[in-house]
């Protein structure tokens, strides 16, 4: 059983890595979409703004936007890829230490990420659960009543509006044509940019903390067995404890 969590414990940490380095490239992209727009902002504009843009104008004008759209979606499909992966790696790491027990299977875990509207939940609450039993060494049950960090939540509230922001934000600005459009949803893919980059300083700290916390597991081998808390120690023979 060590064994094996060792084994777990390098594959979760190594997989923790990428999705780490992943996660500041996505995070890196945002910014530079961010600062991206701000350039195109301070730029004078070509056309009134009731005026329309010629197709071959809107065309070059948003080449460049539509290249970092699909850098950006390129970089989150790996991202999700291992993210997933070493979601796989650290949830399974319960199985082996403590009470040896987990709210969901380690396929659930998973599997709710891609149900539409339950993973606004379910996904939460995985991660929730794996944060919770990873920092107290799964010593227990159940966890269902305990809060989760201030910043876990805070973490999921902010991808949540990136994704659901994201989306909007799209479908209005796909249909842009005159200047005042064009200007408004540069704003507006602004605005996703900056929400997108907290979210991802949030990410990069969850998976470090988490990662951080499964150390532990391999520290400790009481929970590495599933064995009872060491009990005080006891008196040495002949001699009598008051």
């Amino acid at each position: 059983m060590p064994q094996d969590l060792h084994t777990a414990r390098r594959a979760e940490h190594m997989v923790a890595r990428c999705t780490t380095c992943l996660l500041f490239a996505c995070l890196l992209l945002e910014a530079g979409t961010f600062a991206s727009g701000l350039s195109h902002r301070s730029e004078p504009a070509p056309v009134a703004a009731s005026t329309s843009l010629a197709p071959g104008e809107a065309t070059g004008q948003n080449a460049q936007p539509r290249a970092m759209t699909q850098l950006k979606r390129a970089a989150l499909i790996a991202t999700a890829i291992v993210w997933l992966t070493w979601l796989h790696w650290a949830y399974g790491n319960l199985g082996l230490v403590g009470s040896k027990r987990s709210r969901f299977t380690r396929g659930w875990a998973l599997g709710y990420w891609f149900i539409p509207l339950v993973n606004l939940v379910r996904a939460y609450q995985v991660m929730k659960d794996l944060w919770l039993r990873s920092d107290s060494l799964n010593d227990r049950d159940a966890y269902d009543s305990l809060p989760a960090p201030a910043f876990l939540t805070g973490w999921w509230g902010m991808s949540v509006s990136w994704v659901v922001l994201g989306v909007l934000i799209t479908l209005m600005a796909r249909d842009a044509r005159t200047d005042f459009e064009r200007i408004n949803a540069t704003d507006l893919r602004m605005l996703v940019s900056a929400v997108g980059v907290i979210a991802g300083v949030l990410a990069i700290k969850v998976v470090r903390e988490i990662d951080r916390r499964q150390r532990l597991l391999v520290a400790s081998p009481a929970h590495q067995s599933g064995a009872a808390p060491q009990r005080a120690p006891q008196a040495p023979a002949g001699r009598q404890v008051y």
